[in-house]
């Protein structure tokens, strides 16, 4: 019995202590202007940017619009972009009580914010747990849906992914909000960074590891428990619906990495693609992770326009262009 109250005495020391070197959670947004609507009763924040037709796009489980700053400067002077807090994340609220945080209910808030800014129907790029609510918007929303970007979504998802051991760890409070602590330190930003770039880390530039380590750390700023758990579980425990996705009719274009830690997800999913929906358009690079659009953002960037096609109010830019 001592021994557990020294532990958690000890847990708690620690979390304090991390806590109060957290970064600064009121730094800017680095491109747009930030704003906030309200979806189904609750805030939901987003960063606008740019002119031209109205793009939303959706970040993964527990990161936050500044996961599009490589590829904004890339897309900015050919649409209007609109990249979102997933409720649960950055500035976008928390509701209580019946909101799980799944896919099914990401997507409909996701429709009430286009009823809100009265957007009918738009292009929608989404990265992993958002490329799911893309897809899922796609499959029950057809008509609000011009085109979808799924940078490693999933219809269907393994029984085992890889937030099983981080659920085990944030569900006891004291030792999750160590966890938690330890995430909004600081002090493991670039540790997480160069875990979620994987192999492609020592091929990326001093520069473009700093840049990433930055995206990172806003991520971990706004970093709960509770939302954590809940958005880990969601992914853990996603609702099926592969029949809704069989009638998907929209234009999709799914970007993957064969040097992914979800492959075996990738894998699947494609799977499902080419027997179901033959018409989805599919490129995976060799030595691609999961998140392309951090380690690839001009060659992401320029399949996207090249999807969706561009406005006409700049110049197109290719992947061997040099970024702005």
């Amino acid at each position: 019995m001592i021994k557990r109250i020294s532990r958690s005495l000890l847990l708690t020391f620690v979390f304090f202590l991390c806590v109060s070197c957290a970064h600064n959670l009121d730094a800017p947004t680095k491109y747009g202007t930030d704003k906030v609507t309200v979806a189904a009763d609750n805030a939901i924040h987003y960063v606008e940017v740019g002119q031209g037709p109205p793009v939303l796009l959706i970040p993964g489980l527990f990161g936050t619009h500044s996961i599009f700053d490589r590829v904004i400067p890339l897309l900015k002077d050919h649409y209007r972009l609109l990249a979102i807090d997933n409720f649960g994340t950055g500035q976008s609220g928390r509701p209580e009580g019946g909101f799980d945080y799944l896919v099914a209910e990401q997507a409909d808030r996701v429709v009430a914010m286009m009823d809100e800014l009265e957007i009918a129907s738009c292009d929608i790029v989404g990265v992993s747990y958002g490329g799911m609510i893309a897809l899922n918007i796609a499959a029950r929303y057809p008509e609000r849906v011009v085109s979808i970007v799924a940078i490693e979504g999933a219809v269907i998802m393994p029984k085992n992914t890889p937030y099983r051991r981080l659920i085990q760890g944030l569900k006891y409070p004291i030792f999750g909000d160590a966890i938690i602590g330890f995430v909004r330190s600081g002090l493991f930003d670039e540790t997480m960074a160069e875990d979620i770039m994987g192999p492609s880390w020592d091929d990326l530039s001093s520069q473009e590891q700093d840049e990433i380590t930055g995206i990172v750390a806003k991520n971990a700023d706004v970093a709960s428990r509770r939302t954590w758990l809940s958005l880990a579980r969601a992914l853990n425990d996603v609702e099926d619906f592969t029949e809704e996705a069989k009638s998907i009719t929209a234009p999709v274009l799914y970007l993957s990495g064969d040097l992914s830690e979800f492959r075996e997800m990738t894998d699947m999913n494609i799977a499902f693609f080419k027997e179901h929906l033959p018409n989805v358009e599919m490129v995976s690079f060799a030595d691609g992770v999961h998140d392309l659009e951090l380690q690839k953002p001009k060659e992401t960037a320029a399949l996207i326009l090249d999807f969706i096609g561009p406005s006409d109010s700049g110049p197109l830019v290719t992947a061997s262009e040099p970024e702005p």
